[in-house]
């Protein structure tokens, strides 16, 4: 019986071997993958703030230095109230026939809608914008001669009687006083303008020395000029022969800082449809000059050797020759003969 029971045992212990359970697969591993850390992206650069433009032409700051352009704008009580003339940087006031004159408004930091009324040009603008580069120039009429001078120049015309593209005539003023200019429209006519460059006009503090004046009266043969300094305006508001100058919009017209540039005037080749002679103002040179800026009256002198070379403005004589700063804001020339009369008090 012992026997029995010991040879069972042995065949569970045999039949416990036979069930084992199967074995498992090995497993191979494998060493990780070797990470790749990708660089970090790098900072974008910081865009460096835009410094604050400064007109070249006004010394205004936060204003575009565009391309240049001129509008010969009539100064008769016809032609009045004018249009376009706040946005100039630059305004000129020259001597025609018969004593009178007539404005080139200089535009690059800010364009007007409207403009005019837009008159003829003279033989003086080909010398004095040629300071500026290649001058887009609005006009209406000039001479049969005159336009070859014209087209022979630097400057870059757009005038009412080469297209009428840009031009309409106001049913509210008497010809040829209602000939008006779209600037914007105007502007798409002429092409390869010049940005304005260093010109010859400084900006600053006003210099230490000058006169204490409220007025001053400029007398050419056919119309006066009166400039009034206004501390509450801080410009010297104009008056033509005795009226305020008041624009279309009833802006009293008068800039920051006027010039009296003294030139020679002398007769041209050319007539007016009248046979008036036109006169022509030289520009090239030098001569004497007076600054009126922020209450006061500077004397001293003015340059320019070559056309394209900027006018340059000095105060003072000899040693104590400086460049005149003006005051930032639109600036007015009054371009005069040497003998004109000229006031101030």
């Amino acid at each position: 019986m012992r026997v029995i029971i010991v040879a069972l045992s042995a065949c569970l212990v045999v039949a416990g071997c036979s069930d084992s359970p199967t074995p498992t697969k090995a497993v191979h591993r494998t060493s990780p993958a070797p990470t790749t850390t990708s660089p970090s992206p790098k900072p974008k650069p910081k865009h460096k703030p835009k410094k604050p433009q400064r007109s070249l032409l006004s010394g205004r700051w936060h204003r575009p230095n565009g391309p240049v352009y001129a509008v010969k704008i009539d100064n008769t009580h016809s032609g009045h109230p004018q249009l376009g003339l706040r946005q100039a940087d630059v305004v000129y006031i020259e001597q025609v026939e018969g004593g009178a004159t007539r404005l080139a408004a200089i535009y690059s930091s800010k364009y007007p809608r409207h403009v005019g009324p837009v008159r003829s040009a003279r033989i003086t603008d080909i010398e004095l914008l040629r300071q500026y580069g290649r001058v887009g120039l609005f006009f209406s009429g000039a001479q049969r001669k005159l336009l070859d001078n014209l087209s022979r120049s630097a400057l870059r015309l757009a005038s009412n009687d080469a297209s009428g593209y840009g031009y309409y005539r106001s049913g509210a003023r008497p010809a040829p006083y209602n000939v008006i200019g779209r600037f914007h429209t105007l502007r798409k006519r002429v092409h390869h303008v010049s940005r304005p460059r260093r010109v010859g006009y400084s900006f600053g503090p006003r210099p230490m020395r000058g006169h204490r004046v409220r007025h001053v009266k400029i007398s050419y043969p056919f119309t006066r000029v009166d400039g009034y300094w206004s501390p509450k305006h801080g410009r010297w508001l104009l008056s033509m022969d005795g009226a305020k100058d008041n624009d279309g919009n009833g802006y009293r017209l008068g800039p920051t800082t006027l010039v009296v540039q003294r030139v020679n005037i002398s007769a041209s080749v050319f007539h007016d449809v009248l046979g008036n002679n036109t006169p022509r103002s030289h520009t090239l040179g030098k001569g004497r000059a007076m600054y009126f800026r922020d209450g006061r009256v500077f004397y001293g002198t003015w340059s320019r050797s070559k056309r394209w070379e900027p006018t340059r403005y000095w105060f003072g004589h000899g040693k104590h020759r400086h460049r005149m700063s003006f005051a930032a804001g639109q600036l007015w020339i009054a371009l005069v003969d040497r003998k004109t009369p000229v006031g101030a008090g």
